[in-house]
């Protein structure tokens, strides 16, 4: 990058985007005299020749005000204004250039293994859409679904052989039976569910590491996570 107290880089950073965009404004031919007189670039034809094209193609008023600040070799560059911008001067093409220097390169390895970790991290992000994180509350699950088996293989199991299933048909005014059949169903649904999660999230990293550009790499650690849910 340019220094930042240097109004010529500054002004000529504005004075070339505002050219790339097809623009003749009346700032732009100020600033091109402007770089004629003070030599900026070693470029003296180009800032003359470019200046009075862009005078010259001002509305009239602000080529009047323009002119009327001209001096008479000045006034000849506005007369003969070429037809075509004149072409940039390769060497202070090469200068403005040199302010965006190139990226440093992308650690592949460190993009890989980023790539990976964020695939987890989404897929337990979703996941717990689902489910409640938490050890104790997978410990809850388990033993709830156990004893929803329990109770679906073996309708006369006694009610102290399935606490948990008692409490919750007791909270939502359904029979043991039913609350035993809906947690069972319940996770058989979460079974499919789970499975779709856990192959997307194979299958992304699997496709990570076999990419072998850093775009390759970035496309593959995208999953669309709701896709087919």
């Amino acid at each position: 990058m340019y220094r930042i107290d240097s109004i010529h880089d500054t002004a000529l950073e504005a004075f070339f985007k505002a050219r790339t965009e097809n623009k003749v404004e009346r700032w732009m031919g100020a600033f091109a005299w402007w770089f004629y007189r003070q030599h900026i670039g070693n470029a003296q034809d180009f800032w003359a020749a470019t200046a009075g094209k862009l005078t010259a193609a001002l509305p009239d008023a602000d080529r009047a005000a323009m002119s009327a600040q001209l001096s008479k070799a000045e006034d000849a560059f506005v007369a003969q204004a070429p037809s075509e911008w004149p072409e940039t001067p390769q060497h202070l093409v090469a200068y403005i250039a040199g302010w965006d220097p190139e990226a440093p390169a992308v650690d592949i390895s460190v993009l890989r293994s980023d790539a990976v970790a964020k695939i987890d991290r989404e897929a337990e992000v979703y996941r717990l859409r689902f489910i409640t994180n938490g050890s104790g509350q997978v410990m809850a699950y388990q033993q709830k679904l156990a004893e929803a088996k329990a109770k679906v293989a073996n309708a006369s199991i006694p009610n102290a052989s399935i606490p948990h299933i008692v409490a919750e048909a007791a909270i939502d005014g359904v029979s043991l039976t039913e609350k035993a059949e809906q947690i069972v169903a319940t996770f058989e649904a979460w079974q499919a569910i789970s499975a779709g999660i856990e192959g997307k999230r194979m299958a992304a990293k699997k496709a990570v590491a076999e990419a072998e550009t850093a775009e390759a790499i970035t496309a593959a650690a995208t999953v669309n996570w709701e896709a087919g849910e």
